[in-house]
């Protein structure tokens, strides 16, 4: 066999024509498929971290609306003009809110933050009828937390100056606050497995 002339047919792995059925598989390092692999886990474990993260925070997402301050439970808003008590009850009531109940001595502290240091009075939801005093929102009323007995003002306003009650007429021209729920960007699931409602 002298002679004969041999001829190889030398070709890169993994390239063949598409006539060809049998060629051989394009290998990857191993470590390009170790990092594939990690990648794919990595984004995995982002993803859940993500729906999780959104779960949890989503239980505490309270959102007031433009202007309105969040303290605690509520929203709080102080109007930039002027009115009578009557007017002031009904602008809130518009904004689905009412003028401000004072639940307790916090709140109090707080309406000095919502209407700024040394303020004129402002109403709050506090008014009286033959003498008897009475909030909005008809919850019972403390005279301790506001200061002076209010038996012998008679009848009126209430309005709160920094920290103090005044008895205003109810014709006066007085700024006022609102209060009313938050939006829940969400809704919560009770612990009964139920969803409760978006508070408004």
């Amino acid at each position: 066999m002298a002679g004969e002339i041999v001829y190889a047919d030398l070709r890169h792995l993994g390239d063949c024509s598409p006539a060809e059925k049998h060629c051989a598989p394009a290998f990857c390092p191993w470590w390009h498929r170790l990092l594939f692999i990690a990648g794919g886990l990595g984004q995995l474990i982002l993803l859940v971290l993500v729906v999780v993260l959104s779960v949890r925070a989503c239980a505490g997402c309270k959102l007031c609306p433009q202007d309105w301050q969040l303290h605690g439970e509520r929203c709080y808003w102080l109007s930039e003009e002027l009115g009578n008590w009557t007017q002031g009850m009904k602008n809130c009531e518009n904004q689905d809110s009412q003028l401000v109940v004072l639940q307790d001595q916090k709140e109090k502290e707080h309406i000095r933050t919502v209407t700024g240091k040394s303020p004129p009075p402002v109403w709050i939801g506090l008014r009286s009828h033959q003498k008897v005093w009475k909030w909005v929102d008809n919850t019972p009323f403390n005279p301790k937390m506001l200061g002076p007995s209010l038996h012998e003002d008679g009848e009126g306003c209430g309005t709160l100056r920094a920290k103090n009650f005044e008895v205003n007429r109810c014709d006066a021209l007085h700024k006022w606050v609102c209060k009313k729920n938050p939006f829940l960007l969400c809704s919560v699931t009770a612990e009964d497995g139920e969803k409760s409602k978006t508070s408004i």
